[in-house]
């Protein structure tokens, strides 16, 4: 990695907050990196990730349009850790490369990752902030954005690493239980010098 070059990895789990603190990263300069955005192209036809998501768990994941239904594809993985780990393992390979081809292009980066850690991007990174929440304000979030059951965003959060297991790879813990203008305010006395 080049001297210049400084790479802030965010995770937490879903519903914690981590895209809410890239964003006022970026508004401080920082180019941002979603994994999730770059996990959502991956699975695009007629990418690789695609091709073997199709194989290994069939039409009924399809939209009419041939493209993969996400919700259909989580309502089958989440909660089968061993569905969810397959379709993880079509998925990472293809954002860490995804990732590493754009880090070459800008010199403060944020990595936003929910499996930052898990995937093991983690080492490509100088800090790694752990964005967390009560598990009942993540659930509300979750069915809020996702549109989904209180059932089904519950069997999501479930399927994550704990809090405590990602608290050995960070620098630093974010409560995000409070109002934006707060969080905003400890984002701002953590930001790294450069």
């Amino acid at each position: 990695m080049p001297q210049n070059k400084f790479i802030l990895g965010i995770t937490g789990i879903t519903g914690s907050g981590t895209s809410t603190v890239a964003a006022i990263l970026q508004k401080h300069g920082w180019h941002v990196i979603s994994a999730d955005k770059v996990a959502h192209d991956a699975i695009k036809k007629p990418q690789p990730a695609y091709v073997k998501i199709t194989e290994a768990f069939g039409a009924d994941i399809l939209q009419p349009d041939e493209e993969i239904d996400r919700k259909a594809l989580g309502a089958l993985v989440f909660g089968n850790a061993e569905k969810l780990a397959m379709l993880e393992s079509f998925i990472h390979p293809q954002v860490i490369a995804i990732t590493h081809q754009q880090l070459q292009h800008h010199e403060k980066v944020v990595i936003d990752a929910p499996l930052l850690i898990e995937s093991g991007m983690h080492k490509m990174c100088n800090a790694v902030w752990l964005v967390t929440a009560p598990d009942e304000t993540r659930l509300q979030r979750i069915q809020s954005r996702d549109g989904l059951t209180r059932e089904a965003a519950l069997r999501r959060l479930q399927s994550r690493s704990s809090d405590e297991k990602l608290h050995q790879h960070t620098s630093l813990i974010i409560q995000n239980n409070a109002d934006l203008a707060t969080l905003q305010a400890v984002i701002e006395r953590n930001l790294p010098v450069l």
